[in-house]
């Protein structure tokens, strides 16, 4: 789908309206640079946005500086128990003024490993945008995005499939979806400094998939992860993102 990038009443940053929980990707704008932080040991969700309020106090950044972050849950959910989830994630967003005119600018990715999976979804990661000390303008985080339009199960691609041709067909669906993002933010195939895949299956000719239309991955390579999607018949996921570097909480 076309995308249409916003820009947040801040003048920091511009992002794609998706849907009530996340949007879709968010890209910094000039004279700013978007950095990333990751918990050690990754906190619940709620503890984790108190942390990230200690952080941005520290750098002496507003709230408004957080534009994405990465979560990990212990299983997938069913439709209806990710809705209620997504509630109470939103409603920490509200709390803290994030939503614009009610609409989430906030990236997001949710995923759940194979293995050593978590009691409880857990905040991983976050990324803030600030002043850059450059010309600034080139980091973006392109928010996960799996097989799926919105949050319709009838809407999964190749639904039920995970022959080697239904998981051909998701993966080529979000490939797509997140090139579409790129363009979306002003960005292109060759953009992204890092490529994640997220999926608990093995996919023959991902690699060649990858390296035709997402050329980045020829220089930067790509990071898969064993991990399912957050919602139950979801199978394959992906974000992408070039941030000006990480640190450790």
């Amino acid at each position: 789908m076309p995308y249409a990038a916003s820009q947040h009443s801040t003048g920091t940053y511009r992002y794609l309206p998706a849907i009530a929980p996340y949007s879709s990707g968010v890209a910094a704008e000039p004279g700013h640079e978007i950095i990333g932080v990751r918990f050690d040991s990754p906190p619940p969700v709620v503890d984790g946005f108190a942390r990230l309020d200690e952080e941005c106090a520290e750098r002496g950044l507003p709230p408004s500086a957080l534009v994405g972050v990465e979560l990990r849950s212990p299983a997938p959910f069913a439709f209806g128990a990710f809705d209620e989830f997504n509630e109470t994630y939103q409603q920490l967003l509200a709390e803290r003024d994030l939503l614009e005119d009610g609409v989430n600018p906030i990236a997001r990715t949710n995923v759940v490993p194979v293995r050593s999976a978590p009691g409880e979804p857990v905040l991983l990661s976050a990324f803030l945008v600030r002043r850059s000390a450059g010309a600034g303008g080139v980091d973006f985080v392109v928010a996960g995005g799996g097989e799926i339009d919105g949050l319709d199960p009838d809407a999964i691609v190749a639904r039920g499939d995970v022959s080697e041709a239904g998981l051909t067909k998701k993966a080529d669906h979000v490939v797509d979806e997140m090139r579409a993002r790129l363009a979306g933010l002003g960005k292109d195939a060759e953009s992204p400094t890092l490529v994640d895949v997220y999926t608990a299956h093995e996919i023959p000719g991902l690699e060649e998939m990858l390296l035709d239309r997402l050329p980045a991955v020829g220089r930067h390579g790509f990071v898969r992860w064993l991990t399912r999607p957050p919602v139950v018949e979801v199978e394959f996921e992906m974000d992408l993102r070039r941030v000006s570097g990480w640190r450790a909480l």
